[in-house]
C-alpha cells in the first residue's frame, strides 16, 4: 500500500534561500532540499535510501560541503590537486568520512576514456612516453585517446597508479551521483535545472511566483515514474554520446500521460537519428510506432523516397489525412500527397492559397537586422509607433491576462518554487483542466475590464519569470499602445488560436507592429530578408490572422547597391 508523506505541513512552508554571506550557501540549499525531498517524497524512497540521506546529514560539516561541491561539478571523476576550496580547511580531513560512509572512494580503477579526460596534454605525453609509446611531441589531445588504449588489453580498467606510476596523480570517485541525480529530478521535477537556481534566486536575478503546495504538489506520483523518468534522460544522454541506436536500452510504455510523451518524444528522436544514418527499417519502426504527428510526417517521407510505387502509399495517406488536427501536419501531408499524386499520374486538388498583401521596401544597407531597418524606414519621419515584438506581444498580453490561470495551484502543476509556469503548461489537457478559468478571463474581453486587469498584472508582477512572458520586451509603452490600439476582438481571436496549441503557436507570429496611436489602429508585419521566404507556422499564423480580419502584411526588403 502507497505510504504518503509524514509531514504534510512542509508542503506549505516556504523553502529558504541560504544568504550568500555564508560561505557554506551550497551546502545549506543542498540540504534544504534532501530535508524537502525526505519529507515530501519520502514515500518515493527506498528505506535503504532514506537511511543514506539521514547518515549524510549527520557527517562532519566540511565532509557535507565537500560532497556538496562535487555534486555540482561535472562528471563522478576528479583530480585531488583540482579540489581547492577556501572555505573547507583540509580536502583530506573532509575525505576521510566520505570515503567510511561510502560516499566516495579513493583511486578507483579508471579506463583508457577516464583517463585521457582527467589528463592534461603534456601529462598523456608523459605517460605514454614512460609506457614505451613512440608520441610524436605535436600529437593533440584528441589524438591520444587511441595509443592510450593500446596499452589495455580490451580497454580493462586500472588505477591511475597502474596507468602511470610516476604520475602521483590522486583520484576520487563520486559514488552516489545517481542518488543525488534521483533527490535533484524529484525536487525540481526535471534534471536541466540545479542547484544554481537557489543562488539566482537569492542574487535577484531570478524572481518566482509564490504558488502554495499542497500534499498533490508532486511531480511523481509513485517510484516507477521516476524511475521512468532517469531511463528516458539515460537513454537521450547515451545517444547524445553516439550510442548506436540498437545498442541503447529503449524504455518501455508510462502509464504516466506526460512521461509518456516523453518517452515518444525520445523515440522521434531515435527514429531521426537512426533515419539519417541510413538504418530505414529500424527508423520506420520507431516512427510506426510512434502516435506524434511528427513522426506520422516522417514516416511517409520515408516512405515517400522508399516506396517504387506511389499507388501503393496513396490509400494509408489518404486515410492518416483525414485523422490530422493540426494545421501544420495537414500541409506537411498534404505535400506529400501532391508528390505522390503527381508520380503516379492522378489528379492532384489544388491548396486554395490565400492571398498575402505584401509590399516591397528597397532599403540602404544597415548595421542593424533586416527588421530593425525595416522598422526605421516606416516609421521615421512620421507619427507612427513600431516595435520588433515577433513572438513576444501577444504571447506577453496573453500572460499578462492569464496570470491567475497559469498560476493556479493545480495538482502536478507546481511542486518546487522555482517554476515560470505550469509543469502541464504544453500538455494536452492544459486547457481542460482550466476550462472554468480560461473562460472568465476571456469574459473580460467582453467589456474594458481586461485593460484594467492587464495593467494590474504587469504593475504587481513586472520581472517575475513566466514562460510566455520575455520581460525585456513588454515595455510600459508597448503595452499602452497595444491596449489603445487593438481591438479586445483580435486579442480574443488570438488568444484562442493560442490556446489550440499552446506548444507550437507561440512561434511564427509577425515580427513587427505598428501604431498609429492618433487613428487607434495597428498593423502587424513579418519582415523578409534578400532571399528569404515565409516558413509553415509563419504563413498558417498569417492566414489565421487574414482569415479573422487582422491587419497583416509581409514586407519583403532588398538591399540598394553602392552604386
Amino acid at each position: 500500500m502507497k505510504t504518503t508523506p509524514s509531514d504534510k505541513r512542509h508542503h506549505n512552508a516556504e523553502i529558504q534561500r541560504a544568504s550568500l554571506n555564508d560561505p557554506l550557501y551550497y551546502l545549506a540549499n543542498l540540504e534544504t532540499v534532501i530535508h524537502w525531498v525526505r519529507s515530501h517524497h519520502s514515500d518515493l524512497l527506498e528505506t535503504a535510501e532514506r537511511s543514506i540521506l539521514d547518515q549524510f546529514i549527520a557527517l562532519p560539516k566540511h565532509s557535507r560541503a565537500l560532497l556538496a561541491r562535487l555534486s555540482m561539478r561535472s562528471g563522478t571523476l576528479f583530480r585531488g590537486d583540482a579540489l581547492r576550496y577556501r572555505e573547507i580547511p583540509s580536502i583530506d580531513d573532509a575525505l576521510r568520512p566520505l570515503v567510511d560512509a561510502g560516499w566516495v572512494a579513493l583511486n578507483p580503477t579508471l579506463t583508457a576514456n577516464d583517463v585521457h579526460k582527467l589528463c592534461r596534454r603534456a601529462e598523456l605525453l608523459q605517460l605514454l612516453t614512460s609506457r614505451g609509446v613512440d608520441c610524436p611531441r605535436t600529437l593533440r589531445k584528441s589524438e591520444m585517446l587511441a595509443p592510450l588504449q593500446t596499452l589495455v588489453a580490451n580497454h580493462s580498467a586500472q588505477t591511475m597508479q597502474q596507468w602511470w606510476p610516476e604520475g602521483a596523480i590522486n583520484t576520487i570517485s563520486l559514488l552516489r551521483d545517481a542518488l543525488l541525480q534521483r533527490i535533484r529530478l524529484m525536487f525540481f521535477g526535471n534534471l536541466y535545472q540545479d542547484w544554481s537556481e537557489f543562488v539566482l534566486a537569492e542574487l535577484g536575478y531570478q524572481r518566482y511566483e509564490a504558488v502554495s503546495f499542497t500534499p498533490q504538489s508532486r511531480a511523481f506520483s509513485d517510484r516507477n515514474d521516476v524511475d521512468d523518468y532517469l531511463d528516458i534522460y539515460h537513454c537521450q544522454t547515451a545517444l547524445a554520446e553516439g550510442v548506436p541506436v540498437n545498442e541503447l536500452q529503449v524504455p518501455g510504455p508510462s502509464t504516466n500521460n506526460w512521461l509518456e510523451h516523453r518517452r515518444q518524444k525520445l523515440l522521434f528522436q531515435l527514429a531521426h537519428h537512426a533515419e539519417r544514418c541510413g538504418d530505414i527499417d529500424t527508423a520506420l519502426q520507431f516512427y510506426r510506432d510512434n502516435p506524434l504527428e511528427e513522426a506520422l510526417v516522417r514516416q511517409f517521407r520515408v516512405l515517400e523516397k522508399s516506396t517504387p510505387l506511389p499507388e501503393q502509399l496513396l490509400p494509408r495517406l489518404d486515410a492518416s489525412l483525414h485523422n490530422v488536427q493540426r494545421p501544420e501536419t495537414r500541409l506537411h501531408l498534404q505535400r506529400i500527397q501532391h508528390r505522390l499524386r503527381r508520380k503516379a499520374g492522378q489528379p492532384s486538388p489544388t491548396r486554395r492559397v490565400q492571398p498575402i498583401p505584401s509590399q516591397t521596401l528597397l532599403l540602404r544597407k544597415s548595421e542593424h537586422s533586416v527588421e530593425i531597418a525595416t522598422l526605421t524606414a516606416l516609421t521615421e519621419n512620421s507619427a507612427l509607433t513600431g516595435f520588433y515584438s515577433e513572438n513576444t506581444l501577444f504571447t506577453g498580453l496573453f500572460g499578462l491576462l492569464f496570470w491567475p490561470v497559469l498560476f493556479e495551484p493545480l495538482p502536478g502543476a507546481f511542486f518546487h518554487p522555482f517554476q515560470a509556469g505550469p509543469a502541464d503548461l504544453f500538455r494536452a489537457d492544459f486547457v481542460t483542466r482550466r476550462q472554468t478559468l480560461i473562460d472568465q478571463r476571456l469574459r473580460l474581453l467582453e467589456t474594458k475590464a481586461y485593460q484594467q486587469e492587464i495593467w494590474k498584472i504587469w504593475r504587481a508582477k513586472h520581472g517575475i519569470s513566466c514562460t510566455l512572458i520575455h520581460w525585456p520586451a513588454m515595455s510600459e509603452a508597448l503595452v499602452q499602445a497595444a491596449l489603445r490600439c487593438i481591438p479586445a476582438e483580435h486579442l480574443r481571436i488570438v488568444f484562442r488560436h493560442l490556446l489550440s496549441d499552446l506548444r507550437h503557436h507561440r512561434r511564427g507570429m509577425p515580427d513587427l507592429v505598428i501604431f498609429d496611436t492618433a487613428q487607434c489602429c495597428y498593423q502587424l508585419i513579418e519582415v523578409k530578408g534578400p532571399g528569404d521566404r515565409l516558413q509553415d507556422h509563419q504563413r498558417l499564423w498569417i492566414e489565421t490572422m487574414l482569415q479573422a480580419g487582422l491587419p497583416v502584411s509581409v514586407a519583403e526588403v532588398d538591399w540598394e547597391s553602392k552604386s
